[in-house]
């Protein structure tokens, strides 16, 4: 096969470089590793039900504008997301609502709270830390003295921010997400303004067929190798694709499985193998017993936030809850999950549960990118340049909105724009 542009990946990044590169008047060719478009964004029906829901990446911020944008262009509206009606915090021993800590400990998460805000807002200014060096969550929980109240309350945002092993990732990833608002972990909410109707893998199915690209699913690139002239890239089963430039849309815990030849600068290949580590989550919940727009936080382990975020069609609620991948959840086991559901909702019925194991994807190997302390460099933009005919793109390193939707969007733009001024006459 042949093609002006063969892009790895038909997540948001490969179906906005697609976009871009139509636009231009250049063909095509997106090859998908996994059956389906979409990426680590992936709608699909909860188990035994007609309800769409988001597997992946699901919330977007409101200064999301090219989502928005190609969310406009293909008929895919914007759900606000529910109201909080009310906040229960669990310390690790107490369920409590209305009230973070008990009276005793409460100076003790005040003043916590009060560091988080203040290094949040110095984040949000452009303005240095207070401190040298790398910094990992457990080490700068340990710097500001946060008791046990303040550790379960940040390490339950944590789960929908660093999401990886609080020894090992930066502590700049749970204090930029509590940028997004005031800077207290609690103003996260204010970034989860809307979700996708119907959802976000039918909005890369809809660019990638505006795009008019030549979509192949089920095709696991194996090697990409350049030439003076072009690029030729293999996939398992004997498909091959020769283009003038190619665009790697893969997530970069995934590309350790991708061949280059010749090999990728240095730098680069220090960055693959060193990797994010993104290690979240995810599960829905159908539960009785529940009215949506009920948040809860905290606890010591298992599911650490949760958030009833609509009635499903069958009257049920359906909960979105997240935990770290530290051994303290069996996502397959329903006594763990009717466990952790009973910590924030004693009275609540578990009816089902569903979740997709990101971390084991053979094409994803990870969650939203979440950058290593003393590597922190491996996320950094610039690092992930061209290279001859090769340009890449993803959320994982994108320079703006990295972690997001958003962020894959513009990086598949950006590329799609260094590749035409590489292959242009």
């Amino acid at each position: 096969m042949k093609a002006d542009v063969a892009i790895l990946g038909a997540g948001l990044a490969g179906a906005a470089a697609a976009c871009t590169c139509a636009a231009a008047g250049l063909s095509t060719v997106i090859l998908e590793a996994h059956d389906r478009a979409g990426g680590r964004g992936f709608t699909r029906k909860f188990a035994g039900s007609e309800d769409l829901l988001e597997f992946g990446g699901s919330w977007i911020a409101p200064w999301h504008d090219r989502i928005r944008h190609y969310a406009e262009r293909t008929a895919i509206t914007l759900r606000p997301t529910q109201p909080v009606i009310e906040h229960r915090w669990h310390d690790g021993e107490t369920l409590r609502s209305g009230q973070p800590a008990s009276a005793q400990a409460r100076a003790d998460f005040d003043c916590a709270q009060a560091a988080i805000q203040h290094d949040a807002l110095l984040y949000k200014e452009g303005k240095p830390f207070p401190w040298h060096g790398p910094m990992t969550l457990s080490q700068y929980l340990d710097r500001i003295e946060a008791g046990p109240e303040a550790r379960a309350h940040v390490l339950a945002w944590w789960t929908i921010s660093g999401n990886g092993d609080p020894q090992k990732i930066a502590a700049s990833e749970f204090l930029s997400s509590c940028a997004y608002g005031d800077g207290t972990p609690e103003s996260m909410m204010s970034a989860l303004r809307h979700t996708l109707v119907p959802g976000t893998g039918i909005l890369a199915e809809r660019m990638i067929a505006e795009a008019q690209a030549d979509l192949h699913l089920s095709a696991l690139v194996t090697t990409v190798q350049q030439d003076t002239d072009a690029v030729t890239v293999k996939c398992a089963g004997g498909l091959s694709v020769t283009a003038r430039a190619a665009i790697c849309c893969l997530p970069l815990n995934a590309l350790p499985a991708i061949g280059f030849t010749p090999g990728l600068s240095g730098r680069k290949q220090r960055a693959i193998a060193i990797g994010h580590g993104g290690r979240s989550i995810k599960l829905w919940l159908k539960v009785r017993g529940v009215r949506p727009g009920i948040l809860a936080s905290g606890g010591p382990g298992g599911l650490r936030w949760l958030f009833s975020e609509r009635e499903a069609e069958d009257g049920t609620t359906m909960i979105v809850g997240f935990a770290l991948e530290d051994g303290t959840l069996a996502p397959h086991d329903r006594a763990s999950i009717a466990q952790a559901l009973a910590r924030f909702f004693p009275q609540a019925e578990l009816i089902a549960w569903d979740w997709h194991d990101w971390v084991s994807d053979p094409f994803s190997r990870g969650t939203w990118v979440a950058l290593p302390a003393a590597d922190a460099w491996i996320g950094d933009a610039e690092l992930w340049g061209r290279e001859d005919h090769i340009a890449f793109a993803t959320s994982d390193f994108a320079a703006e909105c990295a972690g997001w939707f958003e962020g894959a969007i513009r990086s598949g733009e950006a590329a799609a724009r260094a590749t035409l001024a590489h292959i242009k006459p």
